[in-house]
């Protein structure tokens, strides 16, 4: 056994102190190295996620400064903006969306076009990007393609925005027929767009607008008449619908429909510009002139759909008006001795004229009763005499100005379908 105090124990006991010293120091070293570690790990992660996102606000600043621009109107500026903010954000679909609008509105069409196509690989089924496209291609003259994307817009998702979007989009296929002359194809456009939208006089507005410029009269007076029905009172559609029947012939509606838009429209206009005043007054004018003739029009009409008493009675009071016009025609034209409807001295035009009327002096309102042919006969020299004297001693006005107006062929209108 060795003795504690002996040369070999203390040696033992040195050692042993040196190792700990050692092992502690290492351990101190380590703990250092990795709080160190530690505090730069923490340092380079704080100044990473500061840089990113200092670059995430300045790629929301800049896109930003591009959306104001867009609707500022000023899309170059836009372009120049957005391609900043995708600059810090590359991978940002709402920036790639921004700029490609601000390329199409720039007039970068092809630029714009690859920008839309590319977003559509990974929504082929987005509305928007799917109407832009279609705007594109009618730009470019690519008809087949516009109006295929035209549809894949009207079917697409519009997120919750739907049913006004695709309505929109329609009536915007449907220009793009009318554009294009194709008017069946717009017709048949805005038909659905109607059946598919809420019965209110704003829209059925909108929709008769849209089918008269189709070449619709027909389909256009019935929205205008469906308006009229949602708001009695509303002057505008009252007008409309007024000024369409009076065009197509029925004016007994059209005398009702007037009336009421005269009644429904204020006095003395809302306006402070004098030429609004000026407008709305020479409107109102026109308005009323038009309530006038068609309720007189009815009592000149020579009509083979008229009873033929009816129509007799008509016929008369037409050639009364009829001879007066060639008379003062032929006055006009002639010395004052010979103005009379008798002589033959009016100017050359008139000639035929003179002769026929000659030849139907004897027409009595038995002998037009009971023929047919004679009623044809004197109708074809009213409206014939209207017409002379209107080329030859200018437009006629009053009666004289409806009898010719009655006596141009009227081109029927077309309804839905029906050829051009």
């Amino acid at each position: 056994m060795i003795p504690a105090d002996s040369p070999r124990n203390s040696s033992l006991e040195t050692a042993g102190l040196t190792v700990r010293g050692l092992i502690l120091r290492d351990s101190l070293s380590f703990l250092v190295l990795t709080l160190s570690t530690a505090a730069l790990f923490g340092v380079t992660l704080f100044l990473f996620r500061s840089f990113q996102t200092h670059r995430e606000d300045l790629a929301v600043r800049w896109s930003e400064r591009g959306r104001a621009a867009i609707q500022q109107g000023r899309p170059d500026l836009a372009v120049s903006a957005l391609r900043v903010a995708l600059g810090y954000k590359p991978d940002e679909p709402s920036y790639q969306l921004l700029l490609a609008e601000a390329l199409a509105e720039s007039g970068r069409i092809d630029e714009a076009t690859n920008y839309f196509l590319n977003l559509r690989e990974s929504r082929p089924g987005d509305g928007f990007i799917n109407l832009e496209l279609a705007r594109l291609a009618r730009k470019r003259g690519n008809a087949q393609e516009a109006i295929d994307d035209y549809r894949a817009a009207i079917f697409g998702d519009w997120h919750g925005d739907g049913l006004e979007r695709r309505r929109s989009v329609r009536l915007e296929l449907a220009d793009y027929f009318a554009e294009r002359h194709d008017f069946a194809a717009a017709r048949a456009e805005l038909l659905v767009a109607a059946g598919n939208a809420p019965d209110t006089a704003e829209l059925n507005l909108l929709f008769g607008d849209q089918l008269l410029a189709a070449g619709d009269p027909h389909d256009a007076l019935v929205y205008y008449e469906k308006a009229v029905a949602d708001d009695p009172h509303n002057a505008a559609a009252l007008e409309k619908a007024g000024r369409e029947a009076y065009t197509q012939g029925d004016y007994a509606k059209a005398h009702d429909l007037l009336t009421r838009a005269l009644e429904c429209m204020p006095a003395k206009p809302m306006v402070w510009n004098e030429l609004d005043v000026q407008r709305k007054r020479e409107n109102r004018d026109e308005l009323a002139a038009l309530a006038r003739n068609a309720q007189r029009l009815p009592e000149l009409s020579l009509s083979r759909e008229l009873p033929t008493k009816d129509r007799a009675d008509h016929l008369q009071r037409a050639e009364m008006i009829a001879r007066a016009r060639l008379n003062e025609c032929a006055a006009k034209q002639s010395s004052p001795r010979n103005a009379s409807i008798s002589t033959a001295a009016a100017a050359d035009p008139l000639e035929d004229l003179l002769i026929r009327w000659k030849a139907a002096a004897g027409a009595s309102r038995m002998a037009l009763t009971g023929n047919a042919t004679a009623q044809d006969t004197m109708a074809q020299l009213i409206f014939d005499t209207e017409s002379v004297t209107s080329q030859v001693c200018g437009a006629p006005t009053g009666d004289d100005a409806l009898l010719l107006m009655l006596g141009r062929p009227r081109t029927p209108a077309r309804k839905n379908g029906e050829p051009e």
